[in-house]
């Protein structure tokens, strides 16, 4: 975990040859942290309290102290992982409010908050593009905060002021939380056990209650930052001016609203609505009931596409490949022996589409800076350089037909073979480009329309050398 391992590698002392030892508190923190994942959660607070007790002023005591007060972080579990958390969407579950013997409900709450959150359409589809976690938060009183009342809970949960007593919390104890996991996207979902209503925004849903489609409905603000599209005050928002966001405008003008482009592709279930952002008049919106960010059960067309595209600033097409990847610039060629040269590209899975994959071989030349040659990045076609939340980029024009295109096996794994007698001695660059089309079968449209940083294309590179025959 990010604080622990911080706090605990500091502590590690060094023997005579300058090499660290393991520190036996460590194992006990460890230790700890399994049982809290295990269930075993009266164990891990006993294993804190004594490393508080027993070692104070240690970075394990310190760490002891704090996960043993009345309301703390005890550890955490995963709820469902699909694969490598470099190259998912990580949503962590958190409660507030689940004093010990209700521990192991929240558990069963977070396990019933993934299985409904895939129901939704989109996630639905993109599944494999998630993992679910859940913090072990134990929280010292069952309340939330408001009306003269202070009630001791591990995210400050609150009653804030809208009408109708929209549930809160404290974004930075949440942050708090996130810090001390190993692997989070900053995305929590948070149900707060005495709560009402919800709020979502900024990475994080708060849930009041157990109320799973409101779980959705602040899942499109918190991961998507998508507006409501209600037309009163049933929704939390209408102060201020009205959002010009991706699914909210300010005004009527159908070339000018965000979507646009689905109306100019005319789209029958698209267009420009009045009411929204706890407005009758004055806000506009893409379809007239459609949608979940007002009151219907999924995401409206286009919400969706947005949804689809915040995926892909967190997930690349292309999970992994072998070999390792070469950037342009990085050119020591494979040696194309008489048993060729394979590349292996394992793409991401939707569960009822599959991508475009795509091999292109270009000699040494194509990619030359001067004439008509095509300008090409130096970290084209390597595995990408990049944070966990992926801004994309247009691919360079290779000026070039692909060699093969690839179906590839169930499980997304897509093979290229190149032997020597299929090209003429010298440098070459194998290409492989995935792009996900977002066209299911038997549908019209597809469901992004509008790609502008390129989200859902990807490419991967490799230099090869054909010996002289």
């Amino acid at each position: 975990m990010i604080i622990a391992l911080a706090l605990l590698a500091s502590s590690a002392p060094a023997n005579a040859q300058g090499v660290d030892k393991p520190d036996p508190l460590d194992a006990i923190v460890a230790e700890a942290e399994r049982d809290a994942r295990e269930g075993r959660y009266d164990k891990a607070r006993a294993a804190y309290i004594a490393l508080a007790r027993k070692h104070p002023g240690t970075p394990q005591g310190l760490l002891g102290e704090k996960r043993s007060r009345p309301s703390a972080y005890l550890g955490w579990a995963p709820v469902e992982e699909t694969g490598p958390s470099a190259n998912r969407v990580d949503i962590v579950f958190m409660g507030d409010g689940y004093e010990w013997e209700s521990l192991k409900a929240f558990d069963k709450l977070a396990e019933d908050a993934a299985t409904v959150l895939a129901r939704d359409e989109v996630v639905r589809e993109y599944a494999n593009y998630f993992n679910f976690a859940r913090a072990v938060l134990v929280s010292a009183d069952n309340g939330v905060d408001g009306f003269g009342r202070d009630y001791d809970t591990p995210l400050g949960a609150k009653t804030l002021g809208t009408f109708a007593g929209h549930v809160g919390i404290d974004q930075a104890k949440v942050r708090e939380v996130l810090g001390q996991m190993p692997e989070h996207d900053g995305q929590a979902i948070v149900f707060v056990r005495n709560g009402v209503l919800g709020t979502g925004g900024s990475g994080v849903a708060v849930i009041g209650g157990r109320e799973m489609k409101t779980m959705v409905h602040e899942f499109g603000h918190s991961f998507a930052g998508l507006h409501d599209e209600y037309q009163t005050q049933t929704g939390h928002g209408g102060g201020g001016g009205v959002p010009n966001s991706l699914n909210v405008a300010s005004l009527a003008d159908p070339k000018l609203v965000p979507w646009a482009h689905w109306i100019a592709a005319k789209h029958p279930q698209v267009g420009v609505h009045e009411g929204a952002a706890s407005r009758v008049k004055g806000a506009w919106r893409p379809t007239a009931n459609g949608c979940i960010m007002d009151s219907a059960e999924s995401f409206c067309v286009a919400c969706r596409e947005v949804l689809v595209l915040r995926i892909h600033e967190f997930v690349d097409p292309i999970d992994s490949c072998s070999p390792e990847p070469q950037a342009q610039r990085v050119k020591v060629p494979h040696q194309v022996g008489p048993e060729g040269f394979v590349a292996t590209v394992q793409a991401m899975r939707p569960a009822r589409h599959q991508l475009e994959v795509e091999w292109y071989l270009l000699p040494e030349r194509h990619f030359a800076r001067t004439g008509d040659a095509p300008s090409v990045r130096d970290d084209d076609g390597g595995a990408p350089t990049r944070s966990r939340t992926r801004k994309g980029r247009p691919l360079a024009d290779l000026r070039a037909q692909p060699v093969a295109t690839s179906r590839g096996k169930a499980d997304g794994s897509h093979k290229h073979t190149v032997l020597p007698k299929d090209l003429e001695p010298g440098v070459w660059r194998l290409v492989c480009r995935v792009k996900d089309t977002t066209l299911l079968r038997g549908e019209k449209f597809p469901w992004v329309l509008k790609d502008g940083e390129s989200l859902l294309s990807s490419e991967r590179g490799w230099w090869i050398e054909v010996p002289p025959r």
